[in-house]
């Protein structure tokens, strides 16, 4: 099977000369086109729509088999699709599952997009990973630890059924940069559309 280690971008919020909200929007927008199985901008959601409604389900895309991850939790064989996936770089406090601040205002766009018309008839992956200094049993439970605070942070702050989105917690099974299993890159959380589940 291949591995959970090919993301679309790497997205690290930073300081500009751009407007904050045409960067929140661009953002924004980023994320969309990277994780919908659609190309194109966000488009506002029209009047009257109540996005705290369920979301429609959607049929994903199809996608070779072989591209396909199959993801296990709990005894059940999720199959990702990581043509429709991007990587975060969320800070919390250290060693600890707790969002800062700015971990806060980083994911918001994320659930801005969660929540657009693009991406609301589909499930996602909340995958949390570390890089490999430490235990490893540690390092697995931060990771699942972390992966759940991202999830709760979006489905209370946005009206995201909780059904759309799974965590898992991969620790430092799957590097990003496997020559550098120290690297910070390697600390990240990933979100990839869910195929089937």
């Amino acid at each position: 099977m291949p591995r959970l280690a090919a993301a679309v971008a790497l997205v690290v919020i930073g300081l500009t000369s751009v407007p904050a909200a045409a960067q929140t929007e661009d953002e924004v927008n980023t994320i969309i086109r990277s994780l919908a199985p659609i190309a194109g901008q966000t488009q506002p959601a029209a009047p009257g729509i109540d996005l705290t409604a369920p979301a429609p389900t959607a049929t994903p895309p199809v996608t070779p088999r072989e591209v396909l991850v199959e993801v296990i939790i709990e005894e059940r064989v999720i199959l990702i699709d990581p043509t429709y996936s991007m990587d975060f770089t969320v800070h919390f406090a250290f060693d600890s599952a707790e969002l800062t601040p700015q971990a806060r205002a980083q994911l918001r766009a994320l659930g801005r997009a969660l929540v657009s018309p693009e991406l609301r008839p589909y499930r996602y992956l909340i995958a949390g990973h570390t890089d490999a200094v430490g235990d490893p049993g540690y390092n697995q439970r931060l990771s699942e630890r972390r992966a759940a605070a991202v999830r709760q942070y979006l489905i209370e702050t946005f009206p995201i059924a909780p059904d759309r989105l799974i965590a898992v917690g991969f620790g430092e099974e799957r590097l990003k940069d496997a020559a550098n299993p120290r690297a910070a890159i390697n600390r990240r959380v990933e979100v990839a559309m869910i195929v089937r589940r």
